[in-house]
């Protein structure tokens, strides 16, 4: 229940919060989830986007960073606390 709620508020976050709040949202969410990381940075992707604006869709990016970052973290880190 822990891991949908904290996918949900990142979720959330970014439609109410500023983009900075989105970020460390996303990043906490994708510690619990990791493949949150990436679907979170898509839709956060999605619904800012503007043609030509950026040069790389970063939310995307940052997902993926994230994905992966957590993915290790899940792999070689082994707590009794992320067993949840």
């Amino acid at each position: 229940m822990m891991r949908a709620m904290t996918s949900l508020i990142a979720l959330l976050a970014l439609f109410i919060f500023p983009w900075q709040v989105a970020v460390v949202a996303i990043l906490l969410a994708s510690l619990m989830v990791p493949p949150a990381g990436l679907a979170l940075g898509l839709i956060a992707d999605l619904v800012y986007y503007s043609p030509g604006a950026a040069f790389a869709p970063y939310f995307t990016l940052f997902g993926m960073f994230s994905f992966g970052g957590s993915l290790l973290v899940h792999r070689f880190v082994k707590t009794r606390i992320m067993e949840g």
